[in-house]
């Protein structure tokens, strides 16, 4: 027997038949080495009066409840086949698992009603089945199982129907772990199957994109999520099934309850619920309708997070305790979901101030998920929600042993596993905070904010993670080697997470149902996986240094940071929580953590209140407020500004919506009547420098380049982009309007579009711009790219680790801007048609940066767009990302804008710059920065922060470009 696609088919005896089944003679359909289908025979009474028609009826109606009870199959209505001269019933089914077409054909033989069920590939195998004749012509047989289903469908072969399987459901496992990145992997490789045999408009396929919006969603990226809603929402809205409907309206659910919009989740989740139980009260009550009662339960549980969020913790716990009854009435669902309700019914017990009961509910999540999957992802906020619970009730002492067991935890396990946001780990630093409060001994004192200094990197940057992710993926498929090596190393992982699933699952059930001879062999598989794991993890080590570096580089100490410290410098980094933040200064001679009388909304509300002040309005500046810059200062930093003395420059590792505002901005004292002139800038203080992370700024503290590059400077400007209009909007108008215009193209993998590019306004002025750059370094030999030789093919002929500085002024895209692009990149003139390849296509994203040769002091990227779309959007992580390519690739420093400044003040300020640094070769690029920036501030007409405040030092403060004994 054959299927459509090919592949061999027989009947196979059961060798068990199951308990209490009306059937006999089971038999398995198995195509290749895959149980596909079922043949079985039910005996039944003939009644003298039925024949024919009649007489399969009544036989298959008796038999239907159970077949579709053990099948799981959403089904259309029977329909008569044909054959022989004899009826047969045709009932077309979808799987309710995965969608794909299964097909039940049953016909009445003396007083046995016989039934074959398999996928609609195997038509010909099971009309063999039957005994029935057909036609060898295969593309006839596909046109007679396609014409029994109402909608079109289409055959694929069962390797791949099992492979897609097989990856969906890695997929929602690693989801169940938090390893959001490899879930995203797994359901990429399905999508490119399931898309290659049904097409996008599939239910299936849109099932799947549905499950990618919820895994990008938790990876922070919410336009690429709300994308896939929309794309899914109309094919799932016309499925048969209500399952699928009920699905989407929980995964909308969850996904606003990410973004912290709980009104809407609440409503959403409220609608899930409701499908959900107007399914499990349907009759007859099949494995579907439990299978839906395991999923009302997770519904209802979202709903209680989002109340409990909301503040109604009262409602939050009746609800997590309706929906643990709920799972309790359905067993066949993952063990793990019993956890993540326990974990919502802690949070409730804390909001209500029973502590004991939270306690326990945190603790048997816990070792239900460690019994699943080991430490992860999962036991660590569930860890860390425990030390939340005792820092609630003042028990200082308790958090801080919590956390740093948690802490300690997290330092063993790949960088892309860890789950925390600034708000889980709040708790550690008020703990901290608090209990140091009333400790004398200095040297205690150190300690205890030495306790709370990994807390500060752990927190989750989504953008620049994105962009380090990406990097990485790119860098691995460079090299056939790796790229096996990191196969067979997920290939492991999802080996072990299975049998650590299998066995909790096993562990899970009554003792009467427990089977200890596969418990035992399931471990003993465990016990021997791990070393497979460790060895292969090693292996990447030893072979590709690079790659790991990048991807599970340690975490600095803080003796690490502080021994780079010069006697004058201070290094400061945030975390900021929904109520309060806190901000953590380390010195050479010591560290302090501060709370910070702020959450980030307010912060990001102070932010955005201050770059309204930078935006044109007509044909003039708008007003900066210099108040909300004040107390911005006085928030941020007035916490440790006494810890300030003698320090002359502050490198500063900026998270969220801070990561947006150059801190050079803050007002340090009470404005009164002070004009932009005479205000107390920040930067009137302080050389200021941001850094990526903390990991960055020791790399960059912890190398020094070997020798000097021969030539000083390459410039790439005025790439051929659109005409600025001689009528309607100009400048920033029009550049906004350029960006708007991206977002209706979508690159994916494939070149960027020259006309797409060509969306974006012309930069003219920065030719003249580059010209007094050189000329203010003295640089008669700099090599200047313009125009038609601005493209990305000439910039990638050149020896690029032969510069110094490298000088970009271009315009820069953001994630979002042009949809489809997950990682920021700089625009260069693209070429007349579409290029063959990324690599000479006129956009270089940061993957493709982070592959390049450098050993530059210093790469400036003027006249960027890298902060906003015309729409308020922030990206500051995001550039923190471009900044972490361009270290990869070998540059020491950035100096970037965060808006644009117009020709003009931008030529003038980075002439001021490079004339300081053309002086003093000794000069760091930070310090000449200020410089320049108060020269402007003394100027009347370039005093508004607009002309002199968008650009930022990127990097460890200490790059002196000329400086040729920086070179060791």
């Amino acid at each position: 027997m054959a299927t459509l696609s090919g592949e061999n088919c027989e009947l196979r005896a059961v060798a068990n038949q199951a308990p209490g089944s009306v059937f006999v003679d089971d038999q398995q359909l198995l195509c290749g080495d895959e149980v596909v289908g079922r043949s079985a025979r039910l005996l039944f009474t003939e009644n003298g009066k039925d024949s024919g028609k009649p007489l399969l009826e009544r036989a298959f109606g008796a038999a239907k409840e159970e077949l579709l009870r053990s099948t799981r199959l959403n089904c259309e209505p029977e329909r008569y086949l044909p054959r022989d001269g004899k009826f047969v019933l045709a009932l077309p089914c979808r799987s309710s698992t995965d969608g794909w077409p299964i097909l039940l054909l049953a016909q009445i033989s003396g007083g046995t009603l016989n039934i074959v069920q398999g996928p609609a590939s195997a038509y010909p195998a099971l009309l063999a089945a039957l005994g029935l004749q057909y036609d060898a012509n295969r593309t006839l047989l596909a046109a007679e199982v396609r014409a029994l289903w109402s909608a079109p469908i289409v055959i694929g072969s069962e390797v791949d129907q099992a492979l897609v399987r097989e990856l969906w459901s890695d997929a929602r496992l690693a989801n169940s772990r938090f390893a959001y990145a490899e879930a995203e992997q797994a359901l990429r490789r399905a999508l490119e199957v399931q898309i290659r045999i049904f097409g996008e408009d599939d239910v299936v396929t849109n099932a799947l994109f549905l499950d990618m919006a919820m895994v990008v969603a938790n990876l922070g990226r919410f336009d690429e999520s709300d994308g896939l809603l929309r794309r899914a929402a109309p094919i799932i809205d016309r499925s048969p099934s209500p399952a699928e409907r009920a699905r989407l309206a929980t995964y909308r659910a969850s996904i606003s309850a990410l973004r912290g919009d709980y009104v809407a989740a609440r409503s959403e989740a409220s609608d899930a619920v409701a499908q959900w139980r107007a399914i499990t009260d349907a009759r007859p009550v099949t494995d579907d309708t439990a299978l839906a009662r395991g999923e009302m339960a997770m519904a209802l549980n979202l709903e209680a997070f989002v109340l409990m969020r909301s503040g109604d913790t009262t409602s939050a716990n009746v609800l997590a305790s309706q929906a643990l009854l709920a799972l309790a009435a359905a067993p066949a669902t993952p063990v793990w979901w019993r956890a993540d309700i326990m974990g919502v019914l802690g949070e409730t017990s804390l909001s209500d101030g029973r502590l004991a009961a939270a306690e326990t509910y945190f603790k048997t999540a816990i070792k239900i998920r460690k019994d699943a999957f080991g430490e992860g992802a999962g036991t660590l906020r569930l860890r860390t929600a425990l030390a939340r619970a005792y820092q609630a009730e003042d028990m200082n002492t308790n958090a801080i042993i919590a956390y740093r067991e948690a802490l300690t935890l997290a330092r063993g396990l790949p960088r892309d596993s860890l789950p925390f946001t600034d708000e889980d780990l709040m708790p550690l630093a008020a703990a901290v905070v608090n209990f140091s409060a009333g400790v004398t001994d200095e040297k205690q004192r150190q300690g205890l904010f030495t306790e709370v200094f990994d807390a500060f990197q752990f927190a989750r940057k989504p953008g620049r993670d994105r962009t380090v992710a990406l990097t990485a993926m790119r860098l691995s498929s460079a090299s056939v080697e790796l790229s096996a090596l990191l196969r067979r190393i997920d290939d492991e992982s999802r080996e072990m997470a299975r049998m650590q699933s299998e066995l909790a699952q096993q562990q899970a059930l009554a003792a009467d149902d427990r089977n200890p001879e596969a418990e035992d062999a399931l471990i003993a598989q465990i016990a021997a996986q791990a070393p497979r794991i460790v060895a292969s993890r090693a292996e990447v080590a030893t072979r590709f240094p690079d790659y790991q570096a990048l991807t599970e580089g340690k975490l600095p100490q803080i003796d690490d940071v502080r021994s780079r410290l010069e006697d004058d410098e201070a290094l400061v980094t945030f975390l900021l929580g929904r109520d309060k933040s806190f901000v953590q200064l380390i010195r050479r001679d010591g560290t302090i953590v501060a709370e910070v009388p702020a959450g980030a909304d307010d912060i990001a509300a102070s932010v955005k209140n201050l770059r309204r002040g930078l935006e044109i309005e007509g044909r003039s500046v708008a007003d900066f407020d210099l108040q909300t810059a004040h107390q911005l200062f006085s928030q941020l930093l007035g916490p440790v500004v006494s810890r300030l003395g003698g320090i002359k420059r502050l490198i500063i590792v900026p998270s969220g919506a801070l990561a947006s505002l150059p801190f050079g901005l803050l007002v340090t004292e009470p404005v009164e009547n002070k004009t932009y002139s005479s205000a107390a800038w920040l930067s009137r203080q302080f050389a200021i420098t941001n850094s990526p992370s903390i990991a960055s700024f020791i790399a960059l503290r912890s190398t020094r380049l070997v020798g000097k590059p021969r030539q000083l400077l390459l410039a790439v400007a005025n790439p051929v982009l659109a005409p600025i209009p001689s009528k309607g909007p100009t400048g920033a108008k029009a550049t906004r309007a350029g960006f708007a215009g991206l977002l209706s193209s979508c690159r994916k993998d494939a070149p960027a579009s020259p006309e797409t590019l060509r969306m974006l306004t012309s930069l003219p002025e920065t030719a003249s711009e580059v010209a007094a750059v050189a000329a203010a370094l003295k640089a008669p030999d700099a090599e200047i790219m313009l125009a038609e030789n601005a493209t990305e093919a000439n910039l990638r002929s050149k020896s690029l680790s032969d510069y110094r500085i490298l000088y970009f002024a271009t315009h820069g895209v953001l994630p979002g801007e042009l949809k489809c692009e997950s990682e920021p990149g700089l625009v260069l003139t693209p070429p007349a048609t579409i290029a063959a390849t990324r690599s000479t296509d006129g956009l270089l994203d940061a993957s493709e940066i982070a592959a390049l040769e450098l050993r530059a002091d210093l790469v400036v990227l003027s006249a960027c767009n890298t902060a906003s779309d015309g729409n308020g959007k922030l990206g500051g992580e995001t550039l923190s990302g471009l900044a972490e390519a361009f270290f990869y690739a070998g540059a020491r420093s950035l100096l970037v804008s965060h808006w644009q400044v117009p020709s003009a003040a931008t030529a003038r300020l980075m002439i001021d710059v490079f004339k300081a640094v053309g002086a003093d070769p000794d000069l760091s690029i930070d310090k000449a920065l200020a410089q320049a920036q108060l020269k402007a501030i003394a100027n009347p007409a370039s005093s508004h922060p607009f002309f002199w405040g968008a650009f930022v030092l990127i990097g460890d403060g200490a790059s002196s470009p000329l400086n040729e004994r920086s070179a060791t």
